[in-house]
């Protein structure tokens, strides 16, 4: 049932894109880049599942296309799973912002946080976030972190770490043609069985911008970017 349903969300976005897309034409309005467009709904497709020849979407972004979107533009990578993707933001619900890839699969974020996931197998149900950012954020502090899992008999699963924060310095990151100056934040949690570490890459405004962040042990890490301005 919940395989059905990323599958239809994923249709809904697919098809509320091309719709905008047909209006925008018809009308004579500036449109969307359709390049960018055609890469998120067909390039992004099982991208992050675990398949023989996943499709890079970074071989076919260009920076005049993702400046010519309309509409924000994360980039995902599974490096346990070699699979990228594009996504679309899909909602946002008390802070947590969702974003969509188009076969159903959400990444979602509180403050560039990750906070869960859904689609892709082991998912992360919920991760506490709320000392965490704003230690983050600030370049320092000490706390407990935890999150939530189903097990394969939908058991819920807590695991619990301390974790601490440290600034490592400032980098300069290029994202497809911007040239970045952020601050790199390292986030080290442990517990007994795991040790994680989760980089932060941000703004002066304290926009996380690039970040590798834990989703769970068979997971492993995923790497983002926001990719518009």
């Amino acid at each position: 049932m919940r395989v059905n349903l990323f599958i239809t969300l994923g249709l809904m976005l697919s098809l509320g894109l091309l719709s905008a897309c047909e209006k925008q034409e018809k009308s004579g309005a500036n449109a969307p880049d359709p390049t960018i467009l055609s890469l998120a709904l067909k390039s992004a497709v099982g991208a992050l599942k675990p398949k023989e020849k996943p499709v890079d979407p970074r071989k076919h972004l260009t920076r005049e296309a993702i400046d010519k979107a309309g509409t924000p533009i994360l980039f995902v990578g599974l490096d346990s799973r070699n699979a990228y993707a594009t996504l679309s933001p899909f909602g946002e619900n008390r802070g947590v912002v969702t974003w969509i890839s188009s076969d159903g699969i959400t990444l979602g974020y509180r403050g560039g946080l990750l906070v869960a996931t859904r689609g892709l197998g082991p998912d992360l149900m919920a991760a506490d976030t709320g000392q965490a950012l704003v230690a983050v954020r600030s370049g320092s502090g000490s706390y407990v972190r935890i999150y939530d899992y189903l097990d394969g008999e939908d058991q819920a699963v807590r695991r619990s770490f301390v974790c601490s924060v440290k600034n490592a310095g400032a980098e300069t990151v290029e994202i497809y043609g911007l040239k970045l100056r952020l601050r790199k934040v390292v986030e080290a949690c442990n517990n007994p069985e795991f040790k994680i570490r989760n980089t932060y890459w941000i703004s002066n405004r304290n926009r996380i911008r690039q970040s590798k962040q834990w989703i769970g042990p068979d997971v492993g890490y995923v790497f983002s970017q926001q990719l518009s301005r």
